[in-house]
C-alpha cells in the first residue's frame, strides 16, 4: 500500500509516512499510531511490534484503488458492484472456507479476508463514506471473528 510494508516497525512507518510518532497506546493488543497529516490509522502486532493493519480516513486519506477501484471515501452502495465481482474470485482460491468469500462484521461491515480487506464507514456530514482497514495476511488469515480483538476498540467505535 504505497510506501507502507506489512513487518514494518513503527519508526519505519513514521519515515515512509514523513510524520513522526506522536502516541503509542501499549494498554491495548494490537497498539495503534495515528497520522492525521495523512489521514492513516496503522495498526502493529503486540508480538512482533509490526504493522499489521492500515485504515484509511474516509474523508483525508489518500485514494487507494483495487482492479482500478477506487475504495475510499466512497458512498457504500457505490462499491457494491465492486464486491459482487470481487467475491466470487476470492471464493475460488485455496483459502480456508472462514476467510475467502464475503463475511459480515460485528457492525455489518463487508469483509474481504482472502483480499485482507474491511470496507468500515465513517461519517461525513450527512452521509457514510468507505474508510478501508487493510490487512495483513497473518491478520486476515485469523478469520472474521478475531478481528474484534486484534484491532483496538478505538477503530470500532470511533469510526
Amino acid at each position: 500500500m504505497g510506501p507502507l510494508r506489512f513487518g514494518q516497525s513503527r519508526d519505519e512507518v513514521a519515515a515512509a509516512l514523513g510524520e513522526p510518532v506522536t502516541a503509542w497506546d501499549v494498554g491495548k493488543y494490537a497498539q495503534w499510531l495515528r497520522f492525521d497529516g495523512v489521514g492513516i490509522d496503522t495498526y502493529y502486532d503486540q508480538e512482533t511490534r509490526t504493522l499489521a493493519a492500515v485504515a484509511v480516513d474516509a474523508c483525508r486519506g489518500p485514494q487507494v484503488r483495487h482492479d482500478g477501484v477506487c475504495l475510499v471515501g466512497r458512498l457504500p452502495s457505490e462499491l457494491d458492484p465492486w464486491i459482487e465481482k470481487t467475491v466470487p474470485t476470492l471464493e475460488e482460491s485455496e483459502l480456508p472456507e472462514y476467510v475467502d468469500g464475503l463475511r459480515f462484521g460485528e457492525r455489518g461491515e463487508p469483509c474481504l479476508l482472502g483480499l485482507g480487506v474491511v470496507l468500515r464507514c465513517q461519517q461525513n456530514g450527512d452521509h457514510a463514506r468507505s474508510r478501508p482497514v487493510f490487512l495483513a495476511p497473518q491478520w486476515a488469515m485469523q478469520g472474521q471473528e478475531r478481528l474484534d480483538t486484534l484491532i483496538p476498540r478505538r477503530e470500532w467505535l470511533t469510526y
